[in-house]
């Protein structure tokens, strides 16, 4: 397994353990936020691999009637 995916098992984990609420709506918003902070240090390339990421969350949560 790939040693991110391996990264994303355990922080699902912990939010598991932790009994979080955070779903579909909460990634987006946080991957957002995170991109507008940091938009001056990110590439082209990356805006384009976290956009493409943000569009596959909102789509999922469009799906489950959530974003």
């Amino acid at each position: 397994m790939h040693p991110l995916i391996e990264l994303f098992e355990q922080q699902a984990a912990l939010l598991d353990l932790r009994k979080s609420a955070a779903g579909l709506d909460d990634a987006v918003c946080l991957l957002a936020s995170w991109m507008y902070t940091a938009k001056d240090h990110l590439t082209d390339e990356d805006l384009a691999v976290l956009g493409e990421l943000g569009g596959m969350l909102y789509r999922e949560g469009v799906r489950k009637g959530r974003a």
